[in-house]
């Protein structure tokens, strides 16, 4: 395969948009703002006014906030002290020293000529990205962290208003010439909306013990008893569960709510997908791809439920890459800042920006090898990118080496290496690690179109339906053999380094298909090429060749959301196959006790079934109420338990016999019997009033 550059395929129908980012976004050229201003003499000084202004009230920051850290605030205001200096001597006449101070930072000063006020930014960005680790350092107990937070987020702002140049497009003109595309995008994202809301806080109409985890930590968050957001808990970023929080503010504490950051990530995955696949290939794939996410049962149960927050992973590498990618074609760092920024912020969500952190320079190393003007031509503004990373993950990094168990919690917990089952396994079975290893790596690819989705899904199905596992195969096979055009070297590496990383290298990666959720997007782009090249392909013999192809794609569609929309709402949603019976069994309990109120105080006859204190669901679902679980078969009524308190009491089938001693104390109340598909789920008995 020849390795010169390869033109990218680009739409002509967005060839003015693409110019007009590609002319303002490069770097040294000045944008629009910076050439308002008359002269370069001019753009220096209020480079100097602002940094000697931005670099004093850091100074000020830390006298006022952190009193203890006096050295550091001192140094922001002697910086700030002489860069105020030059501006002063600048301003006047030149002496025989002002010359000399002139000759030895000449060169400096011709390196930010061009921008000096970006150049300025994103110094003072750097600057309170330190400010913000500092503080966050001098943090100690459960005070508030929002003046963190601030902090951080006028940091990345900060760098984001000197790299990121939002250019100007006539949108009547642009809508004009892409109508077609943008209904179509349009129509196809209200679908996945509509797939994944409505009725979100009933289908699947429990809730799972994670989610209660993730819901009562949020509700912590909303009531001030979690209160630092640059940490992690089980995997989770703090970040993620405050906007929960949020979101449980404005619309109230449900199950919808719960799920709520689910369906919007699953939703809005599907105009991304279509962008990056856009890009990459044409409209034709971007319509097939983003078809695939729009109704596969996969991605639609994982964005109805809240399970390791995988879906956002999903969402964030696929807006990565756009922009990464992107931004390296057009040479933009406009795009290549916010790709910075965007995974950056991912970290603040869950676990999946590592691997994307870890993958992008790999990515570029092959890219040297494989298309070097492609990164010769972008060199600054992969520097732009780093900075980006750097300032917006600079807290997480500092939790990371400070708490670094809990950061990598469930990498230690789940890890074949970290956790030591994979010696252990070696030991036990008497193979190499290698070929156990090789197994778990041949597991975790076939999760995609063999092994049945089990965890948290408890699905008969793969990640992908008959048709869609099928065409799988084929795009692989075509991507991995143009694998040195870079479009498929990110394609390739995105699904091999998600397969490996989140596959084989986790326990049992055969029955976990979520965890490997990321690589999803990359699943449904081979399958799309796949068809695509079919159809062009296949297609030339026959006559009326363009009607066959538009018809075989629109069949293609239909078919695969027949077969997963069937496979999800029709045989699976019905079936109360999510989860398992002390689960299910778990979450009806706390639905009960929520939905009868904080005037009855609730007893659990469920033993030996383990429920209480193992599913979160139950505090999630009943707000938090403490339950009293009577472990010990009744042999008479409960005398022990006042007569006249209003109490409700859950008996599994097998201890249905002790209901009668219950009514013995408590005569008069009422019984309800919870079936779970036709299943006696359990007997509920419920006091009279007063």
């Amino acid at each position: 395969m020849s390795s010169k550059k390869k033109p990218s395929p680009k739409s002509s129908s967005t060839k003015d948009e693409l110019a007009s980012m590609e002319e303002e976004s490069k770097v040294g050229m000045p944008s629009k703002e910076e050439s308002r201003i008359s002269d370069p003499e001019s753009r220096i000084k209020l480079a100097l006014a602002l940094a000697a202004l931005g670099l004093a009230l850091i100074g000020q920051f830390y006298f006022s906030f952190m009193r203890d850290n006096i050295v550091d605030g001192v140094g922001f205001f002697v910086v700030a002290i002489v860069v105020f200096i030059f501006l002063i001597r600048r301003s006047k006449e030149p002496s025989s020293v002002g010359k000399k101070v002139a000759s030895a930072t000449h060169q400096i000063l011709e390196q930010i000529r061009s921008h000096p006020i970006k150049s300025v930014l994103a110094a003072l960005s750097f600057g309170l990205a330190y400010t913000t680790v500092r503080l966050l350092r001098a943090k100690a107990g459960p005070g508030s962290y929002w003046d963190v937070f601030i902090l951080w987020v006028v940091s990345f702002m900060v760098y984001a208003a000197a790299f990121v140049r939002i250019p100007r497009i006539d949108l009547k003109a642009w809508f004009r010439t892409n109508r077609y595309e943008v209904v179509t995008v349009s129509v196809l994202t209200l679908i996945a909306g509509l797939l994944r809301f409505v009725a979100l806080g009933k289908v699947p109409n429990i809730i799972s013990g994670d989610e209660g985890v993730l819901g009562t930590l949020a509700v912590q968050a909303l009531n001030g008893e979690l209160n630092n957001m640059m940490s992690t808990i089980y995997g989770n970023s703090s970040v993620f569960l405050f906007i929960m929080a949020g979101v449980m503010k404005l619309f109230g504490i449900n199950t919808t709510t719960l799920r709520f950051l689910s369906a919007l990530s699953g939703t809005l995955t599907v105009p991304v997908i279509y962008l990056l696949a856009r890009r990459l290939f044409n409209a034709r794939v971007a319509l097939i791809a983003a078809s695939i996410i729009t109704v596969s049962h996969f991605h639609l149960h994982f964005s109805r439920v809240i399970v390791a927050t995988s879906i956002q992973d999903a969402l964030f590498a696929t807006l990565t890459f756009y922009l990464f990618l992107s931004g390296l074609e057009l040479r933009s760092s406009t795009r290549l800042a916010l790709s910075g920024l965007i995974i950056g912020f991912e970290l603040y969500i869950y676990m999946g920006a590592r691997l994307v952190i870890v993958f992008l320079p790999i990515y570029v190393i092959a890219l040297w090898i494989t298309n070097r003007d492609l990164v010769k031509d972008n060199l600054g503004n992969l520097m732009i990118f780093v900075g980006a990373l750097l300032v917006i993950s600079a807290p997480m990094m500092l939790w990371a080496i400070d708490h670094t168990d809990e950061f990598m919690a469930r990498a230690n917990q789940l890890g074949v290496i970290q956790s030591g089952w994979l010696s252990n396994e070696a030991a036990a079975t008497g193979k190499s690690q290698l070929s156990i290893f090789l197994d778990l790596f041949r597991q975790a690819f076939l999760t995609v179109n063999y092994y049945p989705s089990y965890a948290f899904h408890f699905s008969k199905l793969p990640m992908l339906d008959f048709v869609t596992g099928a065409v799988f195969i084929l795009g692989l096979a075509y991507s991995l053999y143009h694998v040195r055009d870079h479009r498929h070297l990110l394609l390739n590496g995105w699904f091999w380094s998600g397969v490996l990383v989140g596959g084989a290298m986790v326990v049992i990666p055969n029955k976990s298909a979520y965890r490997i959720m990321m690589v999803l997007p990359a699943v449904s782009l081979f399958s799309a090429v796949a068809w695509d090249k079919l159809m062009e392909y296949g297609s030339r013999a026959l006559p009326e060749n363009q009607i066959v192809r538009i018809g075989s794609t629109a069949l293609f569609i239909a078919l695969i959301s027949f077969l997963n929309l069937k496979a999800y709402f029709v045989d699976y949603a019905p079936a109360c196959d999510y989860e398992g019976a002390n689960t299910r069994l778990a979450s009806y309990i706390g639905s009960y006790i929520g939905d009868l109120g904080p005037d009855y105080e609730p007893y659990l006859l469920t033993a030996p079934r383990e429920i209480y204190g193992v599913y979160r669901s139950i505090d999630f679902l009943s707000s938090n109420r403490p339950l009293q679980d009577i472990k010990e078969p009744l042999t008479g009524p409960p005398t022990f338990i006042a007569a006249h308190r209003q109490a409700v009491f859950f008996f599994t089938p097998q201890r249905e016999g002790e209901l009668g001693y219950v009514r013995d104390q408590f005569p008069g109340g009422k019984v309800d019997r919870i079936f779970d598909c036709e299943e006696l789920l359990m007997v509920v008995y419920v006091t009279p009033d007063g």
